[in-house]
Formats: C-alpha cells, sequence, structure tokens
C-alpha cells in the first residue's frame, strides 16, 4: 500500500475577495512548487465565479504534509487566505500517521 497521502480541500471566497484570493492562492501553489520537494501534486481549481476553490495535495508521505503544516507559506500564506475565504469542508485519504491524525 501506498504512504502518499491525498488532501481534498474546499474554500468558499466572497465575491470581493476572489481576485486577492486568486493571487495567494497562486503564491502559495508556486511557493510549494518551489520549496516543497515532497509535495507530488499541489494544484487548485476554481469555480466559474471563482467563490469556491477546490485545492488537490498529494504528498510522499505523513511527514511531508507535517513538513508543508510547518513551511513558511503555511506560516505566512495561509493565515492571509484564511482571512478571505472559509474552508469548508477537508478530507483527507490514505494512511495518515498518529502525529498527522
Amino acid at each position: 500500500m501506498s504512504e502518499n497521502i491525498h488532501i481534498r480541500a474546499e474554500f468558499i471566497i466572497e465575491k470581493d475577495n476572489v481576485e486577492q484570493y486568486k493571487l495567494l492562492i497562486r503564491e502559495m501553489s508556486n511557493f510549494v512548487e518551489i520549496n516543497e520537494p515532497s509535495t507530488l501534486l499541489y494544484q487548485f481549481y476554481l469555480n466559474g465565479d471563482g467563490t469556491k476553490c477546490m485545492v488537490h495535495e498529494t504528498y510522499v508521505d505523513s511527514n511531508a504534509v507535517l513538513s508543508h503544516n510547518y513551511s513558511t507559506a503555511s506560516k505566512t500564506i495561509l493565515p492571509r487566505i484564511f482571512n478571505i475565504a472559509k474552508l469548508n469542508t477537508i478530507d483527507v485519504y490514505g494512511n495518515p500517521s498518529n502525529e498527522l491524525k
């Protein structure tokens, strides 16, 4: 069985914050791509009017998720995302370690 961890997070964005959200989620995605080699996939998809965003993340294992959670991006960009968007749902797939749970 693979140790990969897959995460699907859905954000709800108010119409007034759509453009700012797009800037922040792109910044987050670029940071992860450049600085987190244990992140296999970090993609986001917006609905037609930009008020819903689905983020898909795949990590090599639980330790990679924990590293992401403690990364500079998660400490600096993610709080700004949470200021303008609501995390509606988050699903974790795979076999997360006890520490990740």
